[in-house]
């Protein structure tokens, strides 16, 4: 088994990571932190853990650890991987990996030297109706169209809204949608532009909260999403779109799926018991990297790719250009792999 430290333990974790690690035989929570103990605590006791703890260099300095699940808030992603790295351990990071380039290549860089296992908590691509939407498309050259919505109530007040510690909605959230696109079309992602701006009140949010984002890529294919913060809690948040070579396929909110014109029949037709966004899967494949040694899911490539691209939407609104992913990827201070 791996043993589990959890490092930041707010109500993501306990209702969202920690139910799927219990299912998981292949790991176990040895040890629960969050700077306000009784989340560590609750955390202990819903998993058995040895200990809670307030201070993260605990865990980093107990040999009984083998990895770390990093859920804290946005502006503490970097340093702590760049800490878990250091002290060999292996890292499953929540989105974003840092709230700048130089955050991320700090991160990457220290995950090289130590040569522990990375994974960056970009899970849509990892939903079982996004797998099989994958499997469908296997072996078309065709170019693709994608559409996602992406829309919720971001009140005002939430943290994410604020730039130093949630970097904002598209680096906090959109970057989830665009690792989604990278991994439907496949070929690499050459621009991005936005349109939008500040659509909560400009009093208290000082940065862009939503736009419409379209991505163009190596192959042809465009991909655009709707990020919309002042959005309508009682319709579906997220449905994916995705049409090629004369074909279809629809995604609601990760839990249902229609698709057309790709088998004999016509239409087939997938639903789930529950929506599910990737995040049993993500930790399994985590587990699978360190005991077996396959590749992490969202490694540094993909991390870095869809932390670029959530970068340069912010230049895209600034300039009210499209901004060339390539031309970024050679910037010396970006560690983008530019082939």
């Amino acid at each position: 088994q791996v043993r589990l430290g959890i490092i930041g333990c707010g109500g993501f974790a306990r209702n969202v990571h920690v139910p799927n690690i219990l299912l998981n035989n292949k790991l176990c929570v040895v040890a629960a932190c969050d700077l306000n103990l009784q989340h560590a605590e609750a955390v202990q006791a819903q998993t058995g853990a040895r200990y809670a703890t307030t201070e993260p260099g605990r865990i980093f300095a107990d040999d009984q650890v083998d990895a770390v699940l990093i859920a804290t808030r946005h502006d503490s992603h970097a340093v702590l991987s760049v800490q878990a790295a250091e002290a060999g351990k292996h890292i499953l990071c929540e989105k974003p990996m840092g709230l700048n380039m130089a955050e991320c290549r700090r991160v990457a860089e220290a995950v090289q030297r130590a040569g522990v296992v990375y994974t960056v908590g970009y899970n849509r691509g990892l939903s079982p109706l996004v797998v099989k939407a994958k499997e469908l498309m296997a072996g078309s050259l065709a170019k693709k169209m994608i559409y996602h919505r992406i829309q919720a109530p971001f009140p005002e007040s939430h943290w994410t809204h604020v730039p130093e510690i949630g970097g904002g909605r598209f680096v906090g959230e959109g970057c989830h949608i665009f690792d989604l696109f990278c991994e439907l079309v496949g070929a690499p992602p050459t621009s991005v532009y936005a349109a939008g701006g500040t659509f909560l009140d400009p009093e208290r949010v000082k940065i862009p909260d939503s736009a419409i984002v379209t991505l163009t890529f190596a192959d042809g294919s465009v991909a655009t999403t709707l990020i919309a913060s002042d959005g309508c809690a009682e319709f579906p948040k997220e449905a994916t779109e995705i049409y090629w070579d004369g074909k279809a396929v629809y995604i609601s909110d990760f839990r249902e799926m229609s698709y057309h014109g790709v088998i004999a029949d016509g239409e087939g037709r997938i639903a789930l018991k529950a929506t599910d966004k990737g995040h049993r899967r993500e930790i399994d494949l985590f587990a699978d990297a360190i005991l077996r040694g396959t590749p992490s899911p969202n490694g540094l490539e993909n991390a870095l790719r869809a932390a670029l691209i959530s970068f340069l939407v912010g230049d895209s609104l600034a300039t009210g250009q499209a901004m060339a992913i390539n031309a970024a990827a050679n910037n010396k201070n970006c560690p983008v792999d530019s082939k």
